[in-house]
């Protein structure tokens, strides 16, 4: 119902002062070009709403109207604010009519104060289209039937034919009372078009009164309109408090998933190393992990799982839990501990739920790093010397096939190399020209910072990516940085 819709928009301006076009057909669930033509008709209607341009730009209401919206007409909310004084301009010439009048004469006059009624407490409205009154005028003068074309509410025209019982004057606005079919109708003269009157007579109920029937009319209207704020703002409480609720448990979903990942950093003698995972949502579905899998050996993973948020969340945790109890029952054999994984992966998730995964077995003694890249984006081996060498993929990604086999690659660290496992939240963050961060800018980027420990490096790459886009994080970002030093 359009009406309920304008008192929605209302409210939310109301309640929220400025807001854009995007954010109130959000708010209303409905399209931009539905919220443009509703303001449109507001402004029609008397009420200040105007647009603000530039950035930070949108709709708004006037101060005063923001403090207290006025009352609402059932004809879709125009000619808003009461017309004063009407009343006291018409009354005198009610009662001067001169009692020598002929019966006839006076018999008309009474017939027309029937079919004519002037609301007093009128709404302030635009100029009115008033080119159809002189017909509907000649239709209730002459108690003929009237056919037009109406619109309806800026949706349509319809074609209706009607026996016309008044007309109304609300303010500068003027309607026609009439009864259909269907009932008892009120229509807004200046939505009319092609109206003719018919030679067929009216069909006028013997009591029918107008002014009563008018107010009843109109105060059933302001009863629904109540009803409808009522239930509306009844709606947004429940919303507000479901939000509110659904920001808790995540949160609390958040909390429990950064437990997820390592709290305990086992100590070797020739590496340092540091990770982080800044989620896009509270909650998301990169992974990382250190394991020790015991004989100065360290587990490095980094992985990201299909999809977004709650859902991803949880697959996550479920990979976590894979790895972590594999781990400990194929401590010598990489691939009999991924090969498990995948079978316990896809096996517990659904056939479209797949992770890419960088699993490294790094040992301490003889610094030999052996890996499997089972879909990942390639990692980023910096030598000392500032040769770069990529650790490519080498199998397929976890969890989309029940046969599943890898590869086991092997290289050496030495004393000053720089090891950067990465998902791409970080290479496909975008800037306002819709450029990427890329894998150029991340190897320039840890170039510059090799230097430093890799929490100091970490940050700084960090830093270097929120500087390159102002725009809302879209993708969960995942940095690991593994330094080897002298033993």
């Amino acid at each position: 119902m359009r009406a309920d819709r304008l008192v929605s928009a209302l409210l939310e301006l109301q309640a929220h002062g400025r807001l854009t076009g995007r954010e109130l057909a959000e708010r209303l669930a409905v399209s931009e070009r539905t919220v443009q033509r509703d303001m449109e008709a507001l402004g029609a209607a008397g009420v200040p709403v105007s647009t603000v341009a530039g950035s930070h730009g949108g709709w708004e209401l006037d101060e005063h109207w923001r403090k207290q919206v006025p009352g609402l007409d059932e004809i879709e909310l125009q000619a808003l604010v009461m017309a004063p004084h009407l009343e006291r301009a018409a009354a005198p010439a009610a009662g001067n009519a001169p009692p020598a009048l002929s019966p006839a004469f006076r018999e008309r006059v009474a017939a027309m104060q029937e079919r004519l009624y002037i609301d007093p407490t009128g709404w302030n409205g635009t100029s009115e289209n008033l080119s159809m009154l002189p017909v509907v005028q000649e239709a209730v003068w002459h108690d003929r039937k009237l056919t037009f074309r109406y619109w309806k509410a800026g949706r349509e025209f319809v074609e209706r034919t009607v026996d016309p019982l008044g007309l109304v004057a609300k303010g500068s606005t003027w309607y026609l009372f009439a009864r259909t079919p269907d009932g008892f109708r009120t229509y807004r003269i200046s939505r009319m078009e092609d109206a003719r009157v018919l030679e067929e007579p009216c069909d006028r109920p013997a009591d029918f009164d107008l002014e009563s029937h008018w107010k009843a009319s109109t105060q059933r209207f302001r009863d629904e309109i109540s009803q409808a704020v009522e239930a509306y703002r009844r709606a947004l409480a429940l919303r507000l408090e479901t939000e509110r609720r659904a920001a808790q448990e995540l949160e609390i979903a958040k909390q429990v998933q950064a437990r997820l990942f390592p709290q305990v950093f086992p100590r070797l003698e020739t590496l340092e190393y540091k990770g982080v995972c800044l989620q896009a949502r509270h909650v998301g579905g990169d992974y990382f992990d250190f394991l020790d899998l015991g004989r100065n050996r360290l587990g490095i993973i980094v992985g990201d799982i299909s999809g977004k948020g709650i859902a991803a969340a949880l697959l996550m945790a479920n990979l976590q839990a894979n790895v972590r109890s594999q781990s400990a029952i194929a401590l010598e054999e990489p691939q009999r501990l991924l090969r498990s994984v995948n079978q316990l992966f896809y096996s517990n998730t659904t056939p479209s739920a797949y992770t890419t995964l960088f699993f490294a077995e790094y040992d301490d003694r003889s610094r030999c790093l052996r890996y499997a890249n089972c879909g990942h984006l390639s990692a980023i081996l910096l030598r000392a010397d500032g040769v770069i060498e990529f650790l490519s993929s080498n199998c397929t990604v976890l969890g989309l096939f029940e046969e599943w086999e890898c590869a086991i690659a092997e290289t050496h660290l030495f004393c000053g190399d720089v090891l950067l496992l990465y998902t791409d939240g970080v290479t496909e963050t975008f800037n306002d020209s819709d450029d990427d961060f890329g894998e150029q800018r991340l190897i320039e980027a840890l170039k510059r910072h090799r230097h430093l420990c890799p929490e100091s490096t970490l940050g700084e790459i960090l830093n270097e990516v929120r500087n390159f886009s102002s725009r809302e994080q879209h993708d969960d970002i995942t940095l690991i940085v593994a330094k080897c030093n002298p033993s």
